[in-house]
């Protein structure tokens, strides 16, 4: 009883006279026919549904006579003008091509109607109000049942938008690269979380000989010698970086042509905005010449040494040239602290009014950039974003530095604020409590003395930071009618006085309290730890 779709064709049959006989009748079973039409119609419905409502544009064109047969209403908004002129003359859309870009869109047109499909991006000048937009369009042969190419059809969208988010990325990009490379005395790279090379700047470039292709995708461990790679420095400076942000660097590192440089500067390490471990930064300057110095102050030292010992027996005659020869090393040592005083306040300043400024500028310009973006390409921002983190703490990286070669004037109360700063930020970089103390109305009018003093305290507290395991550390200053003193406690491990006397460190504080006719003194607290003490006279 079901019902069923036919084709029928009759043909009435006559006898010789034409009188009719009988009817002969073809019928044909044409359901798979018609559910075959009823569903072309409905694709073709829902195509037409998806084209009129698409963001895209999408198009046909007959092979044959190379004329427009579709073309969805998006391209109005697209293009600026009417279907009516791209219906009327294909040739039409060429005339809408940007003039730079018509080669390259004849050329896939002619591609596609040859059989092959097309990608391409170009340019087009909307007939309406002029504007230059960019365009995606790919475009791919139709065949029919015999395999011959019919139609040809393609999808248009606007990249405008994409291109320019990429070209701002680009300069952006572009930007930190050349403050990155503008920096030509500090080697700044980048390592993943693997300790390979995924950045070497200019700098790096200069100071440890490899390209930047040479260097790309090696080992971190590069620049170590052998001997610190064979005791594990490696390892120990990328362990203490992950643990607490940033590991010291100062140590002689190895340049390409396996020549010697000592190098001052930290590896710092880098999270994505989630926290999680991006890779690590390192930052570091040649200090070969500052370190020459000191080992050539050294080696003055000890020949002199070396020299009365050799003459205890000829005391009288060898006094006048130990008295020449000790007063060589004081003013060398005056040279030296002067020098040295003068190079870090130029590198301060330099670092403070230069580096800092161009760096915050950049931060950000990179931050202002990934707001932009956000909406439309939320890679890209969180791209800029992540850079503009590495800026920041860049910028605090060089703040601290500025600020440690650099102190605050130190004259009157300046001392005692310089100091409590100093407490504050070696509590902050270290996680080791650092506290300041200071009686009322403490207050140091001479320059040189207040420098000096500052001096010894920070390098005794960068003595128990480095050597002492301490969980506290104490800086005060106090004086009475006689005497300024500063003093530095902590209640770590303490170390060996012996061991430790000949260290450049100390040396140089005893020299800077002797110049002040003050003394400097060292000893281990009866509760654990180490007590460094600087008293000098109030009226020297």
């Amino acid at each position: 009883g079901s019902t069923v779709w036919a084709n029928m064709t009759a043909t009435l049959v006559r006898d010789a006279a034409g009188k009719p006989l009988h009817l002969l009748a073809i019928v044909a079973d044409i359901a798979d026919r018609k559910r075959a039409e009823e569903q072309l119609r409905g694709s073709e419905e829902r195509f037409r549904q998806f084209a009129e409502n698409s963001a895209d544009v999408f198009w046909i064109v007959n092979a044959a006579t190379r004329q427009t047969e579709y073309v969805n209403p998006v391209y109005e908004t697209m293009w600026g003008e009417s279907r009516e002129a791209l219906l009327r003359d294909t040739d039409h859309w060429f005339e809408v091509v940007h003039p730079e870009d018509r080669e390259i869109a004849k050329a896939a047109m002619s591609k596609v109607l040859a059989g092959e499909t097309f990608v391409i991006e170009y340019r087009i000048t909307r007939p309406g109000d002029g504007e230059i937009r960019w365009i995606r369009d790919t475009g791919f042969p139709i065949r029919d049942e015999a395999g011959e190419i019919h139609r040809v059809a393609g999808v248009a969208q606007d990249v405008t938008e994409v291109k320019n988010r990429a070209e701002e990325l680009r300069h952006s990009e572009e930007r930190f690269r050349l403050l990155v490379e503008g920096a030509r005395d500090y080697a700044m790279f980048v390592l993943d979380p693997d300790n390979r090379i995924t950045f070497w700047s200019r700098g790096a470039e200069r100071v440890f000989g490899w390209s930047w292709d040479e260097a790309l995708g090696q080992s971190g461990a590069i620049i170590f010698s052998p001997e610190d790679r064979e005791s594990g420095e490696v390892e120990s400076e990328i362990e203490t970086a992950l643990r607490t942000g940033r590991a010291p660097d100062r140590r002689y590192h190895v340049r390409k042509d396996g020549t010697r440089l000592w190098t001052d500067g930290v590896l710092m390490r880098l999270d994505d905005q989630t926290g999680g471990l991006r890779g690590l930064a390192k930052i570091a300057r040649d200090a070969t010449d500052q370190r020459r110095i000191e080992d050539e102050l050294v080696q003055a030292r000890d020949e002199m040494e070396q020299r009365v010992v050799e003459r205890t027996t000829d005391l009288m005659a060898t006094n006048k040239e130990l008295e020449r020869t000790m007063a060589q090393r004081e003013q060398l040592e005056r040279e030296l602290l002067e020098i040295s005083e003068r190079e870090k306040r130029r590198i301060g300043e330099d670092l403070h009014d230069m580096v800092c400024q161009e760096l915050t500028a950049t931060a950000l310009f990179l931050k202002s950039t990934a707001m932009k973006v956000a909406p439309e390409n939320a890679a890209a921002a969180e791209t800029l974003g992540e850079a503009a983190q590495i800026v920041n703490r860049n910028v605090g990286l060089a703040r601290d530095l500025a600020r440690g070669l650099q102190p605050a004037e130190l004259t009157g109360a300046g001392l005692k604020d310089a100091l409590r700063v100093l407490a504050a930020q070696s509590s902050e970089s270290s996680g080791i409590k650092c506290h300041f103390k200071s009686a009322r109305g403490v207050r140091v009018i001479d320059a040189t003395a207040a420098l000096h003093l500052y001096r010894v305290a920070q390098e005794a507290l960068k003595n128990a930071l480095k050597h002492s395991d301490a969980e506290n550390i104490l800086i005060s200053l106090d004086r009475n009618e006689e005497n300024v003193c500063v003093t530095v406690q902590d209640d770590g491990k303490g170390f060996s006085l012996s061991r430790k006397s000949k260290g450049l460190g100390l040396h140089i504080m005893r020299y800077r309290a002797n110049a002040l006719g003050g003394k400097l003194k060292i000893e281990k607290r009866r509760h654990g730890g180490m007590e460094v003490t600087c008293v000098i006279p109030i009226k020297r």
